[in-house]
């Protein structure tokens, strides 16, 4: 994954890259529902390395690039019910790590 277990970005740039191009190849409404997967995917304790750095990744991507969600509301609104199923099922600190508010 693109970041550590604290949310650092290990190459910026690629990272960068990856978010700025992927809409050549993938729209972002489709990467945010493969991200939704392997977050559920990756559901246990030996996993949630992979769901805090999923977490991660979306923060970085909504700080990032805050006019993506400002101009795909069906983007921002999935992301929203990420945030809202992460709360529901008491992962409030993936949860917290997620502010589509502040787009």
């Amino acid at each position: 994954m693109f970041t550590d277990d604290e949310g650092k970005v290990r190459d910026p740039q690629l990272v960068r890259m990856f978010l700025m191009m992927h809409p050549w190849y993938i729209p972002s409404s489709e990467l945010a529902t493969k991200l939704f997967q392997i977050y559920q995917e990756s559901d246990g304790s030996e996993n949630s390395s992979l769901q805090i750095k999923t977490c991660h990744l979306v923060r970085y991507w909504i700080s990032a690039f805050p006019a993506e969600f400002d101009l795909n509301p069906e983007l921002a609104e999935q992301i929203k019910e990420l945030k809202v199923l992460l709360g529901r099922e008491g992962n409030e600190r993936h949860s917290s790590l997620i502010d589509i508010e502040s787009v």
